[in-house]
């Protein structure tokens, strides 16, 4: 098992691919804070993770991470169960499509808060506790539009260039404690996000964007994720990897 005995925090892990990353981690036998902002999602989740993966140590943590002290909170939750943390997925995010000129200061500010500083937050609690460990991973959800850029996305497209430059300044600086910082960028994907954000037709001309012509499942991105937390990727940090179908080929 790659990850047995390893303590993982994934932020915005009740749905989508966090969940999908949850369930990885679980069938690799690490322990796992699910966290998230909906409670009663993040009940449902735990429920789904053990009955796929029986006896899976998991705990759920309701979090907003767009504030520091629940972010505390959160921390301070998963130490005080397991003592440590070796992997935080910085997972959680928002998404916005608005013409620049529509967007306002609140939009941006919001969708940046949460995306951005939020990352920012958990990381810098997180990190404090696997210096004490002599080190851990952190991987950052960012998004193919962080490489070429959207229209209609202001927020959104810059908060997640911000995630890998704090990507890269990240594992320059965290790597004398032992620690490795990467990301992934994922193209389009199958999750209430996307569900939420793009009608059927949007939906089709993301998959057509893609070499395989449909739009990725979220367990199809749950490898690189187990693979990035594990010491299979001992020499990979500062990496931000694309996994969007061949999108920018």
């Amino acid at each position: 098992m790659k990850l047995e005995g390893k303590v993982a925090i994934i932020t915005g892990s009740s749905s989508g691919i966090g969940l999908a990353i949850a369930k990885a981690y679980a069938k690799e036998k690490a322990k796992i804070a699910v966290c998230g902002i909906n409670t009663e999602e993040i009940k449902k989740a735990c429920v789904e993770i053990d009955k796929e993966y029986p006896g899976t140590e998991i705990i759920g943590v309701n979090v907003d991470i767009s504030k520091t002290e629940a972010v505390k909170r959160m921390v301070s939750a998963v130490i005080n169960k397991w003592g440590k943390i070796d992997i935080l997925v910085n997972n959680a995010g928002i998404c916005q499509s608005k013409a620049l000129v529509d967007t306002t200061d609140d939009d941006f500010y919001n969708v940046f808060n949460v995306n951005a500083f939020g990352a920012f937050r958990c990381t810098r609690e997180v990190v404090k506790h696997m210096i004490n460990n002599n080190g851990g991973v952190i991987i950052n959800t960012s998004s193919v539009v962080s490489i070429y850029g959207s229209a209609y996305s202001t927020s959104y497209a810059s908060s997640k260039f911000a995630i890998n430059g704090l990507t890269k300044s990240w594992a320059k600086e965290l790597g004398a404690y032992n620690i490795r910082v990467n990301a992934v960028a994922p193209g389009a994907v199958a999750t209430p996000m996307v569900d939420d954000m793009c009608d059927e037709s949007s939906q089709s001309a993301l998959a057509e964007g893609s070499i395989f012509k449909r739009i990725a499942k979220p367990e199809e991105l749950a490898g690189i994720y187990v693979y990035l937390a594990s010491d299979d990727a001992s020499f990979t940090t500062g990496a931000i990897i694309q996994v969007d179908g061949g999108l920018m080929t």
